[in-house]
């Protein structure tokens, strides 16, 4: 970029309107690619005078016309293919095929997103570095700035909490805290440049990506039939469509916290029988583990060796989870059958610590005779020392019978 005039200009300018985007874009990926200013803004890139430099130069690009300015490159193979062949050419396409390029295009609504918004103008970076703007943990904010702005998003008819919501759920803390890049954020749900909202019919499909046997369940569940006839979509009917929280027992329930009656509707207590089966189910699998874990930490405490049998109770906390997959089939008959196999595997481990403190108490009975009888050989031992010392004095002569501790001569 040494030689581009448009850098050596513009970076050296005071006023940062102007030179910072020359500051910004020289990090970019497209100043790596070795392109230049005038691919957007026109301009002779090799004029060294002010004139010179602006001869055709076309200033900053109407929003409207971005998506066509960026699909000139991106939606061309052919020069796709020269700077990164494996980087898909149909990003434009599937851009007018979202509600963003259904209003640009359709409504001329300028206020919607385009490229620059999401990718920013200049600073362009890859994905995969975490100073992008379209990084996992930032696309949030990203997509925040609009969503997030109520007076955009009420005229539209479109929530305005939506990023306060996802921040609170239990997939940004995976993203945020634990650094899980796998979790979804904004585009892994709604799409990249073809986002639009999950329809009623098809929200379960979209959470199924990453919760393909919980979405086997449901699509074998009646709930799959019974949403679509109430109007239900699907997983946000009980989990919520941003604010998803860390599941629980406690929602298999009809009342508030649980999301199986109340103000859904959609199950009371004349209809709530296999609800309460469900709950309870899932209630005696996590007593059974709990008790099992209980009986065995107070063995390991007591010094008795439980590894084999609390490495195995630890496995089988897997029976919990997929027991609560299973809750998804909505049929308590064919939970049952999950549940008892988890149950066998925590009585075996609650038998196992029952067995090491029987053994316990086997070692301590034991130790308690033992050292009884060590007592009294020593006592018997200590009697039989005195009457053979007792006996040898008399026998020398030198202990007066009367002082023999009670022997007779």
């Amino acid at each position: 970029l040494s030689s581009n005039q448009c850098f050596v200009c513009h970076e050296g300018l005071e006023t940062p309107r102007v030179s910072q985007p020359a500051k910004d874009f020289s990090a970019s990926i497209h100043a790596q690619a070795g392109l230049g200013c005038e691919i957007c803004h026109g301009g002779n890139a090799r004029a060294t005078t002010h004139d010179g430099a602006h001869w055709h130069f076309l200033g900053k690009p109407p929003r409207r016309r971005i998506p066509e300015l960026c699909g000139r490159c991106h939606a061309n193979a052919r020069v796709m293919r020269r700077y990164k062949p494996d980087l898909p050419t149909d990003q434009i396409a599937l851009y007018r095929t979202s509600v963003h390029g259904q209003r640009l295009f359709g409504r001329g609504d300028t206020a919607v997103a385009v490229c620059i918004d999401c990718h920013s103008s200049h600073a362009i970076l890859p994905p995969e570095n975490p100073e992008s703007t379209v990084h996992p943990t930032r696309l949030p904010e990203v997509c925040g700035r609009c969503h997030d702005d109520a007076e955009l998003m009420e005229p539209r008819g479109v929530p305005h909490t939506v990023l306060k919501d996802y921040q609170t759920s239990v997939h940004w803390e995976s993203v945020s805290e634990r650094g899980d890049l796998s979790a979804p954020v904004c585009n892994d749900c709604h799409g990249d440049h073809g986002a639009a909202p999950p329809g009623a019919e098809w929200a379960g499909a979209v959470c199924a990506n990453c919760h393909a046997q919980i979405g086997t369940y449901f699509a074998d569940s009646p709930h799959a039939e019974a949403f679509p006839y109430l109007g239900a979509p699907g997983c946000v009917t009980c989990h919520s469509n941003h604010a998803i929280h860390r599941t629980g027992d406690e929602m298999l329930a009809l009342e508030p916290p649980g999301t199986c009656g109340g103000e859904s509707g959609c199950h009371t207590t004349a209809d709530g029988d296999a609800v309460l089966r469900i709950r309870a189910e899932m209630d005696s699998l996590r007593a059974a583990f709990h008790r099992a874990d209980s009986v065995l930490q107070a063995a390991e405490r007591a010094g008795m060796l439980v590894e084999e049998p609390l490495f195995e109770l630890e496995q089988g906390q897997t029976w919990i989870v997929k027991a609560r997959n299973a809750v998804h089939l909505a049929d308590p008959d064919s939970l049952t059958t999950v549940v008892h196999a988890g149950l066998e595997v925590a009585r075996a481990a609650e038998e196992a610590g029952l067995e090491a403190f029987d053994e316990l108490r086997f070692r301590r009975v034991g130790l308690a005779v033992s050292t009884a009888v060590a007592f009294l050989t020593m006592v018997l031992l200590l009697i039989k020392i005195r009457q053979v010392d007792a006996a040898r004095r008399r026998a020398d002569g030198n202990v007066p019978a009367s002082t023999t501790h009670g022997v007779r001569t």
